[in-house]
């Protein structure tokens, strides 16, 4: 039992086989079961978990970790209580339901008084307090909380480093602070995070969030106009990864990948790009990104060429912004909104353009200093003096 956990962890994060690690943690829950084990039971469906993740299997995940918090409920446990959260809110924000992933991280976080000072590793691998940090980061800035978000991250990354644990500390860089820093358009704070987890992965080898790391410096250096070398960089961190591109992390890359294409000009290429991973969301339910994708696509439909089409541009920032609704995840349904704004203004329609934003800017309480929300707040100028 002990060895299959063993194995499960080593194929997860130590070689780079993450998507190989189904059987050792099945192996470990059987014999936990056998044994009556309760404690390798829980590792076991921690690690069936995140093995559904890896696997693209995000309702049977869901399935794994409601069995999970139904075990610990009334569990004299408190750190296996809030890794039961943990799990439902990580779940359910890859889900894209980002209101009750918020509800349950909310409910970890508030149990944070009742962990050591020390980190808490020994089961899960993970240290719980940082680990929960990052996926609240990611979760806040979806919902649009953007300075709480931010705040988060930087907080985060100061505990991560100061516990010493080289895994966590991979995925509070890799999981909040990149992402949500590139989100944000601090391109500074990005790039640095990004050196920070290369150095920190050429350190400690871990092959996967190395990889990661090199398609994220590629999306960087393409966002701050470097296109050509940063698609360069991209597309050999994303053929390094080989199947490892199909783990949830790498699905922003592919994102940014297909968006790059369209800027120097490979359209089709970028859609095609863009309808693989929006069918892989649909395949696996795994919708967090999707409202994005839907809106690299319209964006990729209004380039010059064969494929230019405003009525086909138009449905997909319709259908970003529906599904960024439906998702709560405001910070998406703003994306849309700056898109379909610049459609109408280019029909000649700014003061529709301006009706779209107002509506969706409004909604906003806070971050209003980040670049998406500057930029939307620039375009209400323009077009109401248009």
């Amino acid at each position: 039992m002990q060895l299959s956990a063993a194995l499960g962890w080593s194929l997860m994060y130590g070689v780079g086989r993450a998507r190989e690690a189904g059987p050792a943690w099945a192996a470990t829950l059987q014999l936990a079961e056998q044994l009556g084990d309760s404690d390798y039971l829980l590792r076991a469906l921690w690690g069936l978990c995140i093995d559904q993740f890896n696997n693209g299997e995000f309702r049977k995940a869901l399935e794994f970790a409601h069995r999970f918090a139904d075990i610990v409920a009334d569990s004299s446990n408190s750190v296996d209580r809030m890794m039961g959260d943990r799990l439902l809110a990580t779940t359910l924000h890859y889900l894209g339901d980002q209101r009750l992933a918020h509800h349950h991280i909310g409910r970890t976080l508030s149990r944070l008084s009742d962990l050591a000072a020390k980190p808490q590793v020994i089961r899960f691998r993970f240290d719980l307090r940082a680990s929960a940090r990052y996926f609240q980061a990611r979760i806040l800035w979806l919902l649009g909380l953007a300075d709480q978000a931010l705040n988060v991250v930087e907080r985060n990354v100061e505990e991560g480093r100061a516990s010493g644990h080289a895994l966590t500390f991979c995925s509070v860089l890799g999981q909040g602070a990149c992402p949500v820093a590139f989100l944000a358009g601090d391109l500074d704070a990005a790039e640095g995070y990004c050196t920070m987890l290369l150095e920190h992965t050429e350190r400690h080898p871990i092959r996967l969030w190395n990889v990661w790391a090199r398609a994220f410096r590629g999306m960087v250096m393409a966002r701050r106009g470097d296109i050509a070398a940063g698609l360069t960089l991209l597309r050999k961190a994303l053929e390094l990864a080989g199947e490892a591109r199909f783990l949830p992390r790498f699905l922003l890359p592919l994102g940014e990948l297909a968006a790059c294409l369209g800027e120097v000009g490979e359209v089709s290429l970028g859609l095609a790009t863009a309808d693989e991973a929006l069918a892989r969301c649909e395949a696996r339910d795994e919708r967090w990104y999707a409202a994005e994708l839907w809106r690299i696509k319209g964006e990729l439909l209004r380039h010059p060429g064969e494929h230019r089409s405003a009525i086909a541009a138009e449905q997909c920032f319709d259908k970003a912004y529906e599904v960024a609704r439906g998702q709560g995840a405001l910070f998406w349904e703003l994306r849309a909104a700056i898109s379909l704004a610049r459609l109408r203004a280019s029909q000649g329609r700014p003061a529709d353009a301006h009706q779209i934003l107002a509506f969706v800017y409004g909604q906003f309480t806070e971050g209003f200093e980040t670049a998406d929300l500057r930029l939307a707040r620039a375009m209400m100028t323009e077009f109401s003096t248009s």
